[in-house]
């Protein structure tokens, strides 16, 4: 008798057994005129005509009607369970005597969803051995004294959560980040992207014919990918009445990625500045979109660590606990033991970490030097230095100190924000009412600062910079 594990997650649906992954595909429906495909046959139809795709269900699962029926199917959830049926099948097929299926779902699933999970598995007959949280499934390994973030994706969210070692088990304390951007708007800011080179440059919208459009759709993740390790790609479709090329440029991508990330990012930062903080690991599913895991490494302060695909349910597989017929196999496990005994947290231990498993991605240099602490506020050619007593920001600031004062305009506070040294490390604390933006995205209370960061205050925007040279550069 064996049991098998399952990562529920629609940006991939990975089914493992004691001897490696059976399989791993996207959570995509396609609706035939007499039947519904499911997984990677039904990924490559809905490519050819997105018209009769759905991709959502296992994001949003619940009992709502969809925009169009599948079939006899009408619900997100009458479609997980037909697909559910579909992976019990093959699991049956590639191992025998299964005498029990671990479920493995991302973090932050609601209560909601999990219910729902669990009575589709029932229905189809799933003999449900343990639920566990993909982050403590995947990461068997963490230096004592230190902790990591686990972050997942599925097409509608990123889940960031903090895992700890206590006592020799891996647990999930607490969930950074629950929210957009899902895996979905990033391939959708991609997309916009290499569409708009086009048009630029050849005046041409590959989005507009379903010849061209497909072959973006086949084409692009390829090109992303050379663009992110070459600097610069020439590329082309074929179709168009008139020759259709691009260029394309690593600087301009990537910061439509980091645009994208930059809420997470936000939140992800003051967990990075404290003590005992390591890497950053990312899932498969995450890891696997192009030049996201190089955004991630640039915008955070700590090295990033891409896991192998079936991380998780290999992991649930090898260390969660064989339970007796019934007893807590709905009960959902937020900590695991750790593979390896614990071992002391060398001195500034990090992206070099030689404990780390996995592949470490492209960036980890950068980040350390991003993590040196800026020095001035710049706008409009004046520049401001940042030292332990503070730039206090608004459109009346407090007395004492130095202070800027902006004009009195939308969105800008009397007292707006400040920005100081504490312990070596430059900080931008939020106290207005209207919000202030890093990078684009809203600051929640506080978050630290790196060279390149902007600042937006109403309609202004300061960039922070560190100076590197004695004579001022």
């Amino acid at each position: 008798m064996a049991r098998v594990a399952l990562e529920v997650n629609g940006a991939a649906l990975i089914g493992a057994a004691e001897g490696g992954v059976l399989f791993n595909e996207p959570g995509v429906a396609f609706a035939e005129k007499r039947r519904v495909l499911f997984g990677k046959p039904a990924a490559d139809a809905a490519r050819r005509n997105p018209g009769q795709g759905y991709w959502n269900y296992w994001d949003l699962l619940s009992e709502a009607p969809l925009s169009r029926p599948a079939g006899n199917l009408r619900t997100f959830a009458d479609l997980a369970h037909a697909h559910l049926a579909e992976l019990w099948t093959r699991f049956r097929k590639s191992a025998e005597d299964i005498e029990g299926v671990i479920l493995v779902v991302p973090a932050g699933a609601g209560d909601d969803r999990l219910a729902l999970l669990l009575g589709i598995a029932e229905e189809v007959g799933l003999p449900v051995a343990g639920l566990v949280e993909s982050g403590v499934a995947a990461v068997r390994e963490i230096a004592s004294g230190s902790s990591c973030v686990h972050i997942d994706a599925d097409g509608e969210r990123i889940a960031a959560s903090r895992l700890d070692l206590h006592e020799g088990r891996i647990c999930s304390e607490e969930l950074l980040f629950n929210g957009r951007p899902g895996l979905r708007h990033l391939r959708a800011a991609a997309v916009a992207y290499v569409a708009g080179r086009f048009v630029a440059e050849s005046r041409f919208d590959p989005l507009d014919l379903p010849e061209t459009e497909q072959q973006l759709a086949e084409q692009q993740d390829g090109w992303l990918r050379s663009l992110v390790a070459q600097g610069e790609l020439k590329v082309e479709v074929s179709g168009a009445a008139i020759p259709a090329l691009a260029r394309l440029r690593r600087d301009e991508f990537m910061a439509a990625m980091e645009r994208q990330l930059a809420a997470p990012a936000n939140r992800l930062r003051s967990w990075c500045a404290a003590p005992g903080s390591a890497l950053v690991r990312l899932s498969a599913a995450v890891a696997a979109m192009p030049g996201v895991p190089e955004a991630l490494a640039s915008l955070l302060p700590k090295g990033v660590e891409a896991l192998p695909p079936g991380a998780s349910a290999l992991g649930a597989l090898a260390r969660v606990p064989a339970l007796p017929a019934g007893k807590d196999r709905y009960m959902l496990l937020r900590s695991l033991a750790a593979s390896d005994p614990p071992q002391e947290a060398p001195a500034g231990a990090g992206p070099d970490h030689p404990g780390v498993l996995g592949t470490a991605v492209p960036g980890g240099a950068e980040a350390a030097e991003g993590a040196l602490a800026p020095t001035h506020l710049v706008l409009g050619g004046r520049a401001w230095r940042i030292d332990e007593q503070g730039l206090r920001l608004g459109s009346a600031p407090q007395p004492g100190g130095l202070a800027i004062a902006l004009p009195p305009e939308g969105g800008v506070s009397r007292n707006h924000c400040t920005v100081l040294l504490e312990s070596g490390q430059a900080l931008l604390h939020d106290h207005s009412r209207y919000g202030t933006r890093l990078n684009g995205a809203p600051v929640a209370e506080s978050a630290p600062l790196r060279g390149g960061d902007r600042i937006g205050i109403g309609a202004l925007e300061f960039l922070v910079i560190r100076e590197v040279e004695r004579d001022g550069a």
